[in-house]
């Protein structure tokens, strides 16, 4: 008897800490989309939709190429080539890859020629070189498919990397 007084005594006791005014219980929604809980109470025409809107929004949400051309040589750590060299015009349009922030904007590098770095989010950076012409200036913000440089004699020359270290941009170029 004694043991089942003991017992319900810590019960009530660790409720009361359950109640009481000075503790405060925040909940956060991590959702992406709340429509997948009920899915299974849809129609098939609204299934139909929500497939649709999901295939455009993963196509909306991939990075886009920055100019046209085939790409000559492939990012290659073993040969030092870490990014993707297009085999271009002089004139072509330079796109950027995605909405971002431009960083830098010169021509410190010689052999990069001209060139463009945006910061992008999640840490990702893109460099655009060897452009004849230069667009956007330092700060800059901008979007997707925005022309930014326009390219030179010289191959365009393109980057991608994730906090510092290199990336191959065919992964995220699809």
């Amino acid at each position: 008897m004694l043991v089942k007084f003991l017992a319900l005594g810590l019960v009530l006791l660790l409720m009361t800490g359950c109640f009481s005014s000075q503790q405060e219980v925040i909940i956060v929604e991590k959702s992406i989309n709340l429509q997948n809980i009920s899915q299974h109470k849809l129609t098939n025409a609204k299934r139909t939709k929500q497939k649709i809107v999901r295939k455009e929004n993963r196509k909306t949400n991939r990075w886009s190429i920055p100019v046209k051309g085939n790409i000559s040589k492939t990012f290659s750590t073993r040969n030092k080539h870490l990014g993707l060299t297009f085999d271009t015009k002089a004139g072509q349009n330079v796109r950027a890859i995605r909405n971002g922030k431009v960083v830098y904007v010169g021509n410190k590098m010689k052999s990069h020629g001209k060139m463009i770095i945006i910061r992008h989010l999640f840490g990702f950076y893109s460099s655009y070189t060897q452009n004849k012409d230069l667009i956007v200036e330092n700060g800059d913000t901008v979007t997707k498919g925005q022309i930014i440089a326009i390219t030179s004699k010289v191959p365009f020359y393109f980057e991608m990397k994730k906090f510092k270290q290199p990336i191959n941009p065919i992964k995220y170029l699809k």
